[in-house]
């Protein structure tokens, strides 16, 4: 069995709380219980984006609420 490479840094508490206290914001403004389906996927697709580096809480906010998306066409 080989050694297996792992190359993204462990979340620690700060980190946690950080996306803990984002997803319950947007669950608020949604008005959808923290501990439900829907609220679950958020918090994936929120772990994803900051492990893919974006650590900016305002960015997060806006990448889960799709506004990232709103450019008009040219």
């Amino acid at each position: 069995m080989g050694t297996i490479f792992w190359p993204k840094d462990p979340l620690d508490g700060n980190d946690m709380t950080l996306l803990t206290s984002i997803l319950r914001r947007w669950c608020a403004r949604y008005e959808i219980e923290f501990t439900a389906d829907e609220s679950k996927l958020k918090a994936k697709e929120l772990v994803e984006w900051f492990e893919f580096g974006v650590k900016d809480p305002v960015e997060l906010e806006e990448l889960i609420d799709g506004k990232n998306w709103l450019v008009s066409r040219i």
